[in-house]
Formats: structure tokens, C-alpha cells, sequence
């Protein structure tokens, strides 16, 4: 449960009691289990107080380059350092206050984190120091970094992940080296990992925070496989968009069995973003690769990237933790991920013509299929399942399967109605057999 939940739960329990639901004791335990953190910022205050740092921000800026010419270079010096060492002063007493207001740690984080920016154009500006934009978001992310340690600042923890990512992006041109290429994201990644010791468990990494990381993290190791791969000279000429792709998935998959403690595997699986953008590649990834011609492609890709470092480091992370999962019985997320190996399981099977072989599309096929009745299923027989996510992966595998087909266009027309007719009637009764568990299950006795 998220604050919103806890709030709305104490909002609740003065009416219960009085309607005689609770007793005083019961409503004791309520509030003892389900208290919310009051230092804990709303979205609002973290909001209003990025929006005031980033007014004082431009508004500094604005005001001094207007006059910027006029200023001699001392001047000019003055006004790099001065808004930095203000905003060093500011956080300092933040610190020294201890446990004050998050929005005011957010807004001391921002301000330096802007004025760290500043002072380093500025600086470059006046000395001519040149070099490429690159270079200046590097040292502005790293000299920003402690700011999400010291002062806890989300802000500045977004900021890294985001600019970690775009200096990755750009830095994938071949031939660069490794400790100015994407292969030092994962070293930058760690400097947010563990996240902040020292703050309670439930608030240590909010939502917005991690679905931040987890698209920083997917920008950035993709970027780190894709330079990796084209780095090697003995590779470079089989690359294509296949060999990338199933990088990628591999990646995915490794995203969406990343290891979780008893309190993640519990969270809601929107509270798990690595989850929700791993299971969407891979179950994209697997729609496509049911097409014949797309299969016999990533089969000619599989081939080549097996070859590869970085494929093969991917590999091992994957199996390692497969196992976890397995210790675990993450079984949901193990056939998701699953997708991802599915090429390896057909290679055996592969003639040397790739051209003309469909079983890659196949075993797929079947694959896909088998994760749908299964969820479906589950939900029949009393188990936590996702039965309408197993009618949308059964209705887009039919819609795959046909467009691949040769039926004519006339066929083809009949049967996707019948399957959105045949996924209505499923959403309807899925609705009506989720009313009547509610209503079947009975109101708790009286104290």
C-alpha cells in the first residue's frame, strides 16, 4: 500500500468505530500499523518546491546575461562561484537542521545541482576551455551525484539517471575508449546502488524514481551492448538489427528477473517497472518473431551474437538469476523471460538453410499460447493469475498467426471480428465472475 492508501484507511476508521465495525482496540492497532510518515513530501510540495528552484535558477541566469557583456572577467568569475557557494551554504544548514521538510532538501539539491552546471559553463565560457557537451553533462552528473546521498534529494538522483543515460547514448561511436565509452554505465549506475542507506525500507526508492532508473537502465545497457558489439573489429561486419535485437531481449530478460527481496515480490507490479518494460519488449519480441521471415532473421542473428562478450556476459547474469528465481518460485516471471531463450532451444533443430525453417516461429507460437491458458486457467482454479492479460496475449497471437497466413483477406476479416467478439464476452464474464466472488465471500462478523 502506497500513502494514499494509508491516509484514506485512517480517514476511514473514526466512521467505522462510531458505526460500531471497529473496536477502540482494533482501531489502536490501525493506526499503530498503518501510520503514515509525516516527513514524507506530497507531490504537490516536491513539485512547487522544483518549480521555485528552477524560477531562481533562470531567473539568475536571465538577469546576469543580460549585463554579461559589460562585466570584466573577475566579475564574471564572481558570478559563476557566488550562486554555487550560496547554495552550498544553503544545503550545509539543511544538514545541520537534520531532519527537515523533504521539499526543502529537494530544493537545496536542485540549486546546487543547477548551480554545479553553471559554475562549470561559465567557467569554460570565460577561459575558452572548449570541448564537447558530452564532457560537460560527465563532470556536472558526477559532481552532482553526492547531492543524493547527502541531502536525499530525488531531483538530483533523477537528474544523474537521466544524464547517465543521454552521455551513454551519445558515446556509442566506434572506436572510443572503454572509460569514455557506454561500457562505464554500469560503473555509474552503482553510484546509486544500494539507494540511500539509511532510510526506511518503504520509502528508500519512491515509484518515480524507479521507473526513471529502470528506462536509464535499459538507454544505457543497450547503448553498452550495442558499442561493445561494434568495438571489435572480428565483429564488426556481421552486425545488423537482428544481433542487436535479441541483445536486447536478453537484456529485457534480465531486467525482468532482477532479484527481489519477500517486500518486492509482494509490491503491486506497478511499483516494479523493470517488470512492466521487460514483459512488454519480450512479449512484443515474441509476437514478431512468430512471423516466419522474422524468426528465420533472429535465428541468422542468434547465430552472431552467441559469438559476442558482451552476449556471453549477458548469459551468465541470465542464468544466475534464473536460479534465484527458481529458489524463489517466480514462475510467472520465468516463463516471461523464457521468451528470450527461446532462439537457443531452436538452433539445434535449425537447418543450414534458415530461409526455409518456421520452427523458431512455432515453438513461439506455442510458447505464447501456453503462457496465455495458463493465466487463464489459474484464475479458474482459485490461484492469484492474470486472466484478461491471457486473453490479450491469446487475441494478439491469433492476429499474428493470421496476418502470417494465407487465408484470403475475407477469412481473414471473419476471424479477427470472432476474436474481438470472443474477447468482449471474456472481459464480461471475467466482470461478472469477479462480482459474484464478492458477493459469495462473507462480511465479517461483528465485534
Amino acid at each position: 500500500m502506497n500513502s494514499s492508501h494509508h491516509r484514506w484507511l485512517l480517514e476511514q476508521i473514526p466512521q467505522w468505530e462510531t458505526d460500531g465495525l471497529l473496536t477502540p482496540e482494533a482501531a489502536r492497532t490501525l493506526r499503530a500499523r498503518h501510520a503514515v510518515d509525516g516527513s514524507q513530501p506530497s507531490a504537490g510540495q516536491l513539485i512547487m518546491g522544483a518549480l521555485g528552484a528552477l524560477l531562481i535558477g533562470t531567473g539568475l541566469i536571465a538577469v546576469i546575461g543580460y549585463n554579461w557583456d559589460d562585466f570584466p572577467r573577475s566579475v564574471r568569475l564572481l558570478f559563476a562561484f557566488l550562486p554555487l557557494l550560496g547554495s552550498q551554504v544553503f544545503s550545509f544548514r539543511v544538514l545541520q537542521q537534520g531532519e527537515t521538510a523533504a521539499w526543502v532538501r529537494e530544493t537545496a539539491g536542485l540549486l546546487q545541482t543547477l548551480a554545479t552546471g553553471a559554475c562549470i559553463a561559465i567557467v569554460s565560457q570565460i577561459y575558452n576551455l572548449g570541448g564537447e557537451w558530452p564532457d560537460f553533462l560527465f563532470w556536472w552528473m558526477l559532481l552532482s551525484l553526492p547531492l543524493a546521498w547527502l541531502l536525499r534529494s530525488k531531483a538530483a538522483a533523477i537528474f544523474y539517471l537521466i544524464a547517465i543515460a543521454v552521455w551513454s547514448i551519445h558515446q556509442t561511436e566506434h572506436g572510443r575508449p572503454w572509460q569514455d565509452s557506454p561500457q562505464l554505465y554500469p560503473l555509474l549506475l552503482l553510484g546509486l546502488l544500494p539507494y540511500w542507506p539509511g532510510w526506511p525500507p518503504k520509502t528508500a526508492l519512491s515509484v518515480s524514481v524507479r521507473w526513471v532508473m529502470t528506462v536509464s537502465a535499459i538507454l544505457g545497457l543497450c547503448s553498452a551492448a550495442f558499442f561493445v558489439s561494434m568495438r571489435n573489429d572480428r565483429y564488426y561486419d556481421f552486425m545488423n538489427d537482428e544481433v542487436f535485437t535479441w541483445l536486447w531481449s536478453l537484456t529485457a530478460a534480465v531486467l525482468v528477473l532482477f532479484p527481489l527481496n519477500t517486500a518486492g515480490m509482494a509490491e503491486s507490479t506497478g511499483r516494479k517497472p523493470q517488470v512492466v518494460l521487460g514483459s512488454l519488449w519480450l512479449f512484443g519480441y515474441a509476437v514478431a518473431a512468430t512471423f516466419s521471415d522474422v524468426g528465420d532473421h533472429l535465428l541468422g542473428g542468434v547465430l552472431q551474437a552467441v559469438k559476442l562478450p558482451w552476449c556471453q556476459g549477458l548469459l551468465v547474469v541470465l542464468a544466475v538469476f534464473v536460479v534465484l528465481a527458481v529458489m524463489r518460485r517466480r514462475w510467472a516471471v520465468l516463463a516471461i523471460a523464457s521468451l528470450a531463450l527461446l532462439p537457443l532451444f531452436a538452433l539445434p533443430f535449425t537447418p543450414e538453410k534458415l530461409e526455409s525453417t518456421t520452427i523458431l516461429s512455432w515453438l513461439v507460437t506455442l510458447h505464447l499460447a501456453a503462457i496465455g491458458l495458463t493465466l487463464i486457467v489459474l484464475d479458474f482454479v482459485g490461484r492469484p493469475s492474470a486472466p484478461r492479460l491471457g486473453a490479450l496475449v491469446l487475441s494478439a497471437l491469433i492476429i499474428a498467426r493470421m496476418a502470417d497466413s494465407h487465408f484470403s483477406l475475407l477469412a481473414k476479416g471473419l476471424i479477427f471480428i470472432a476474436v474481438g467478439v470472443a474477447f468482449l464476452a471474456f472481459n464480461l464474464l471475467m466482470s461478472r465472475r469477479h462480482r459474484q466472488l464478492q458477493s459469495s465471500t462473507p462480511a465479517p462478523a461483528l465485534p
